[in-house]
């Protein structure tokens, strides 16, 4: 058994174990599953008869569709659990690379307040639209649109959305662990120090003790680094009070209510929806729809696939790997195709595959074991609820560092390439958007090039992708 593994994901060939992978794989599945219950809550806010007055969700109010809240809650949470299985494996066996899929926590956010919320569009309208968007990405990657995207980048910009990313998933876990929190004057602020036995700043504390152990672990060379930091996290949160063990109830999910969501996608109604133009105008205003959530998914996998490759020290350019990310597109499409069956929104690799690669993990074979987990995640879901945030956050932020060693290739004395790397970095986490970072890059580079007369520097397909970011921006 283990000798097969290893011949058929080449693990040797990678310098890797087959060890080194499991840990990957826990490390990655710790570091994603808070999305598996995120973006249901997300979701349900495409549900505003689940609310009271005051903004809260009760479990007891009846939907639209005849559900209770709470049914519809745990519904969505199997439907992104077995999503995320379903398209992790596919990426898994088809690549051979160390990547995990599943729900965007993204495009969930355009789904449930933009298209649910300001166009009015029903939940299963939106599905509809989630599985068409799917089918076509896959026609699209088969003929091979990704290959025209990703040259029609910069490298500047490739680097760019690397270290862009990384300082994102840093600034989400310094969010998680309460290292920066809200504030009205200044957007965020340092937590205070001064009340030690807050749960904040003892949140904040326990999550620098961890990420200090990682990185002295990671010096001495130790495999499983971020794995063992995290679990000492997790330990030491029982005694502080950060572990919440009185919250899990075993009983808490009924795996049965996925039923009334599954295959409810309402295609009719997506396509004569569009409002005041008839028919024509649906039709208009679901093709938007659809080329929105196609360009949202392509960029969002891509951009990890990028960051992935640079971590993993490979040429982006590389044909073997050119061909791995086409596979990589098409194992999203499928899983966007099954999640919106299932009654989910689209899937995408996730930002936090990373940590795959920073744990040291090189094959499929990490996939594997996400994918596993993503399945299990269905029954210790209520486990897995109360993990303390301190311990998502110190892999989040110690991926974020290691994302942030490609800046060093961007050459930002000159101005030419420094200014559009600059705005995609900075961007993708001051607005929680790789798409505006990108856009903003795109565009900056594009305009720099034209007006200093060096318009015939920039590819066409650089001018296709920023009049169409800028009709998306402006017309969506």
């Amino acid at each position: 058994m283990k000798t097969a593994i290893e011949k058929y994901f080449k693990i040797k060939e990678n310098n890797s174990s087959i060890q080194t992978e499991i840990f990957s794989g826990l490390t990655a599945f710790f570091t994603m599953v808070y999305l598996l219950f995120l973006v249901p809550n997300t979701l349900m806010g495409a549900f505003p008869e689940a609310f009271n007055e005051a903004g809260e969700m009760v479990g007891s109010y009846v939907l639209s569709n005849g559900l209770t809240a709470d049914e519809m809650l745990v519904s969505l949470t199997i439907a992104a659990c077995i999503a995320a299985a379903v398209s992790t494996l596919i990426t898994a066996l088809r690549t051979g690379l160390p990547f995990a899929q599943g729900p965007s926590l993204a495009i969930a956010t355009f789904i449930t307040y933009t298209v649910c919320g300001e166009m009015g569009y029903t939940y299963e309208q939106a599905l509809a639209a989630v599985f068409i968007s799917g089918i076509v990405f896959f026609i699209l990657t088969f003929f091979g649109l990704e290959h025209r995207i990703r040259k029609a980048i910069p490298h500047n910009i490739k680097y760019a959305v690397t270290a862009g990313i990384g300082l994102f998933i840093a600034f989400m876990g310094m969010q998680k662990c309460h290292m920066v929190v809200a504030d009205s004057h200044h957007l965020v602020e340092f937590v205070n120090f001064a009340g030690f036995s807050d749960y904040n700043t003892m949140s904040t504390i326990l999550c620098l003790a961890g990420l200090v152990l990682i990185a002295v672990l990671h010096y001495k060379h130790i495999h499983g680094a971020i794995l063992i930091g995290k679990i000492v996290v997790i330990i030491a949160a029982i005694p502080l009070g950060l572990f919440h063990a009185g919250e899990i109830n075993l009983f808490a999910y009924d795996f049965g209510v996925i039923l009334p969501t599954a295959f409810k996608m309402d295609f009719a109604g997506f396509f004569t929806h569009g409002g005041n133009f008839g028919l024509t105008g649906g039709v208009i205003a679901a093709a938007a729809i659809i080329m929105t959530l196609c360009i949202m998914d392509v960029f969002e996998t891509m951009s990890t696939v990028i960051a992935t490759d640079h971590i993993l020290e490979h040429k982006v350019h590389h044909e073997k790997t050119n061909v791995k990310i086409k596979k990589t597109l098409e194992a999203d499409a499928i899983g966007t195709v099954v999640g919106a069956s299932m009654g989910v929104t689209t899937v995408s690799t996730f930002v936090e595959s990373t940590a795959m690669a920073v744990e040291g993990g090189r094959t499929g074979f990490s996939g594997v074991v996400t994918s596993i987990l993503f399945i299990l995640a269905i029954f210790i879901a209520p486990f897995a609820s109360v993990i303390p945030s301190a311990a998502t956050a110190t892999t989040l932020i110690i991926t974020g560092v290691f994302m942030m060693s490609v800046v060093k290739q961007i050459n930002f004395h000159d101005v030419e390439e420094g200014l559009p790397a600059f705005f995609t970095l900075a961007f993708i986490p001051l607005t929680y958007s790789l798409i505006n970072g990108i856009f903003l890059g795109l565009v900056t580079h594009t305009f720099i090039n034209v007006f200093s007369g060096k318009w015939r520097n920039v590819k066409f397909g650089t001018y296709l992708m920023t009049l169409l970011f800028v009709l998306i921006f402006v017309f969506m």
